[in-house]
């Protein structure tokens, strides 16, 4: 309820009364009825609270006067018409039926009456509203009933002790306590329990794409959970130190110097129990002390009273939350049957005191002439307007009429209705009027919180259940295929063969981070799941992928192991899958950038292995931010081009040779002959052309294997595996067949390539494939060596895994021990037992290990450059990404396990220098061995002058 202050009239001021009455008709039976109903109907009035606009006001005393029957019988119908809502009924106290009573303190009998008028507001309410509370009343109450044994300066110490005990109870405590303690779980129900299950639906639903689907339902249930506990700590006995300091705030039993005003409860708690001493009946010595002591204990009661009561009906913006302050359209009534007249007195002491308004309706029936009048204001001074039934309407208007002039002046605190011996017998008949009241409004139905709670938690739930099918953990989201997509820092798994590596690398970042040494981050960028709609098809063993992935984990695991003293730059690593056939590699790649803003530590990006229109868009978005980016097996020779300006992106490096190199050198091997595998000299070609549009290898690379052959290289394009079929008979059916077919394809439809040439009525054909095929051989060697009708051939990055194709591609002085810790790494996994066609390439391997050693001795030198400083926050030194571009440039030359890495050296400065092509023949036993070579796998390499260069 909104205060509003009342003023008590400066000086003395005569009552306000009737009319002088005049000769007034003799009353009917009829005329009783209807000025007693008219009556009800203003008691009514008053009792309906007005709306927000409107505003509270404040409540008079109304006094009905008159024989004892006809006030008994007013106050037994005013009752009923009270009937759902707080009305508390309060009648002149019996006396003992044995004995004297025993000696108590004076305030003690108004304690009793407003404990008694308490306990029936409070068991009363509309029907599913809370119940009201008085907290404060009860902390008066306890203190005035506790007992310690300390005195003097231990006293403090013993109510400090006493109040912590009280504040720890939960249920326990009286029989009355402990049904508190239940009607405030009700009331507190809807306030912090709705709060906290809508907060954390919000919260789950506006980070649902960053958090897990567990977590995100973990969040919502945590509402309700922390509501409940919340909840039952309100509900104590103990109702908070926020609410307990209003002792602190209001005038009873506080000294009126400042300085010696209690500071905390218990200051104040001492004070009261000093009074409650001094109030004793026991110590006749100081009465003036003992009444003053007394009136100040019942001011204090009647006033915590009252401020339950108000703070009860408070009705605030910035509360709207309190639902049930709302939804009270009648206010509380307190009726006093008979008696003295000494709480209502008090209540209006206290009223006109503290200048607040309160929502309690006082009620006084019964025989006397002045009512309300304090003992401390002279009776002169209590404004008084008096009347028959018949003009309670009148004196309701007029006391309307001046509440502007009342509330700054000080109001008419009295309405006194007069009553006669014959109103009894027409008090009946005028109780047919039905009760008036304001309907709850619309908004403050109890049911209202947990609509809006229920919507929420549904909305909540509705939006993790959407996102958990439309992500896939936090930066990686469900793309339309059905694949995660996205870039992963906390060990996801997006493919179930790719587990064991990718666990591996997220348990080597964790123990970078926490190690405390300086680290730099590197993403991987690869294509890490399947798709039924990609070349590849669903079933890909993605065994390029989880090579490539093995080597950069290879790379991680030596710098963690040659790094005791902590000096060099350690390399986490965050895989980012751009989903089958690099469908997403774009939008992966602004996730990239998004990350790199957040993330200083990032320094680059390695992977993009295949020549696709995603995979050059996502080179060119990189770009946009000179993020450094390092292409393992991609051979598309602009792939680094910005179509539109012409101009080549500086910070891409490929490590593999460009098409133009693969497809001069590959058609000078053709044109030669290999004699000692039974290939001769080839004088006419079918290329086979993929025509996939997104795909940038095939057409590229066909286009120029022609231009490289010349004369007698004729293409054949297809777009998808039914195709070949009909390419390969259509060859195989003509004059003469063609001394070479070269493969210019994806290994997803090299296999049905081959299986097509050997079924077709071609014999002793000699096939050329490109790179791509590597991972369809390395899984398929036994069957192609075993296949008399086809020889096959095809063009490597890498040279093959087996020691003895090692000894005879490397001196003994420059040799390789990559495969060697590679095997040993698929043991420690404990993948020896999978089909070969599930482990990780090794060609695949050693290509992305180099790609990394690259990029981070780049960042090393960047980082021995800066003078290896350490952050802002004292922890490890970052790496400055410009340093690391421009280290890449100059980077001296490697000698790889794959081959020379001169990044940039070629002559037209956008492609690796001298990097190794090898002609790999199969056995039939299938060992893969290496026929011919041009560039060089170690820097001291002579080069071969019989390789045609572009």
């Amino acid at each position: 309820m909104t205060s509003a202050p009342l003023s008590v009239p400066e000086g003395p001021r005569s009552p306000v009364t009737a009319r002088p009455a005049q000769a007034d008709p003799a009353h009917t039976s009829q005329s009783r009825r209807e000025g007693l109903q008219e009556l009800l109907r203003v008691f009514d009035r008053i009792r309906v609270r007005p709306t927000r606009r409107s505003g509270d006001i404040p409540l008079p005393v109304l006094r009905v006067t008159g024989p004892w029957e006809a006030t008994s019988a007013i106050a037994d119908t005013l009752e009923e018409r009270c009937a759902g809502t707080p009305c508390a009924v309060l009648t002149p106290p019996q006396e003992p039926a044995e004995g004297p009573p025993a000696p108590a303190p004076p305030y003690s009998a108004l304690a009793a009456a407003l404990s008694e008028a308490a306990k029936n507001l409070a068991e009363h309410a509309s029907r599913g509203e809370a119940h009201l509370r008085f907290p404060l009343f009860a902390q008066v109450q306890w203190l005035l009933g506790l007992h310690v044994t300390e005195e003097g300066h231990e006293l403090r110490d013993g109510v400090r002790r006493a109040m912590n005990q009280r504040r720890r109870q939960i249920g326990a405590g009286t029989e009355q306590e402990r049904r508190g303690f239940w009607k405030n779980v009700r009331a507190y129900a809807e306030g912090p329990l709705p709060a906290w299950a809508a907060a954390t639906a919000i919260l789950s639903a506006g980070w649902a794409d960053q958090l897990t689907t567990l977590f995100g339902l973990c969040a919502i249930l945590a509402g309700p959970v922390i509501g409940s506990f919340h909840v039952l700590l309100l509900s104590r006995n103990w109702a908070g130190r926020r609410r307990y300091m209003w002792f602190l705030r209001q005038p009873y039993l506080m000294p009126d110097n400042r300085r010696n005003q209690p500071r905390d409860l218990t200051g104040f708690a001492v004070r009261l129990l000093s009074a409650r001493d001094d109030a004793a009946p026991a110590d006749p010595r100081r009465p003036r002390e003992s009444a003053q002591a007394n009136d100040e204990i019942e001011r204090l009661l009647v006033n915590a009273f009252l401020e339950d009561l108000r703070q009860g009906y408070e009705r605030r913006l910035w509360k709207v939350w309190r639902r049930v302050a709302w939804a009270r359209t009648s206010y509380p009534v307190m009726l006093v049957i008979g008696g003295d007249g000494r709480l209502v007195a008090r209540v209006e002491e206290v009223r006109a005191a503290t200048r607040l308004a309160d929502p309690l309706l006082v009620v006084v029936t019964g025989p006397g002439d002045a009512a309300g009048a304090p003992p401390s204001v002279p009776a002169r001074r209590v404004s008084v307007l008096a009347g028959r039934p018949d003009r309670a309407e009148e004196l309701w208007a007029q006391w309307e009429a001046e509440l502007a002039r009342d509330r700054a002046l000080g109001s008419h605190r009295v309405l006194r209705i007069d009553l006669e011996a014959e109103d009894e017998q027409a008090v009946a008949k005028a109780n047919s009027v039905p009760p008036e009241g304001r309907p709850r409004p619309l908004l403050a139905h109890p049911a209202i919180p947990w609509l809006v709670v229920a919507a929420l938690v549904t909305v909540s739930l509705v939006r993790v259940l959407a996102t958990a099918t439309a992500t896939c953990g936090p930066g990686i989201w469900r793309a339309s295929s059905g694949e995660c997509v996205g870039v992963d820092d906390g060990g996801f798994v997006f493919a179930p063969h790719l587990a064991p590596v990718l666990g591996l690398i997220d348990r080597q970042n964790h123990a970078i981070l926490a190690s405390g040494h300086p680290y730099a981050t590197v993403v991987y960028l690869g294509k890490l799941t399947t798709s039924g709609q990609s070349q590849a098809g669903a079933y890909d063993p993605l065994t390029d992928i989880n090579g490539e992935l093995a080597g950069i984990a290879l790379a991680q695991g030596r710098l963690i192991e040659n790094n005791a003293d902590g000096s060099l730059l350690q390399m986490r690593v965050l895989p980012a899958n751009a989903g089958a056939d690099f469908r997403y590699a774009e939008d992966v790649a602004r996730e990239i950038l998004r990350r790199v803003r957040d993330d200083p530590t990032v320094i680059g990006v390695i992977g993009l292995g295949e020549s696709r229109k995603q995979v050059h868009a996502a080179i060119q978005e990189l770009g946009r931010q000179a993020l450094p980016v390092i292409s393992t097996t991609a051979t598309f020779d602009d792939l680094g081009m910005r179509q539109a300006e012409g101009r080549y992106v500086p910070s891409f490096f490929p490590l593999a040779p460009p098409n133009i190199r693969l497809a001069s050198v590959a058609a000078g091997w053709a044109r030669a002959g290999v004699p000692e595998r039974k290939a001769p000299p080839a004088r006419t070609a079918k290329v086979f052309i993929d025509a996939t549009p997104s795909d940038l290898l095939g057409k590229d690379l066909g286009d120029k294997f022609i231009a490289a052959f010349g004369k007698g290289a004729t293409p054949v394009r297809y777009a998808r595996a039914a195709d070949l079929e009909k390419g390969i008979t259509e060859v195989c059916q003509g004059v003469a067949q063609p001394d070479l077919v070269y493969y210019a394809g994806r290994t997803a439809q090299f296999g049905a390539f081959v299986d097509a040439i050997a079924k077709s009525q071609c014999h002793q054909l000699t096939i050329l494939a490109n790179d791509d095929v590597t991972q369809y051989v390395n899984d398929h060697a036994p069957e192609l060596g075993g296949n008399d009708r086809v020889r096959v051939m095809y063009v490597a990055l890498a040279p093959p895994s087996t020691k003895k194709d090692e000894r005879a591609v490397f001196p003994p002085n420059y040799g390789t021990d990559f495969y060697k810790r590679l095997d040993g790494l698929i043991q420690d996994l404990g993948m020896p037992k999978l089909d070969r066609t599930r482990l990780p390439s090794p060609e695949y391997a050693v290509q992305a290990q180099d790609a990394a050693v690259a990029l981070m001795r780049a960042a090393q030198e960047a980082y021995s450059g800066q003078g290896a400083p350490s952050a802002e926050d004292g922890g490890p030194g970052r790496v400055d990404r410009g340093g690391v571009l421009l280290a890449l440039e100059n980077l001296e030359e490697i000698d790889g396990d794959s081959g020379l890495v001169k990044l940039h050296g070629a002559p037209d400065r956008r492609h690796a220098k001298d990097r190794p092509i090898l002609l790999v023949a199969i056995d039939p036993d299938g060992r893969q061995v290496v026929v011919r070579q041009c560039g060089k796998l170690y820097a001291k390499q002579v080069s071969n002058p019989g390789c045609l260069e572009p």
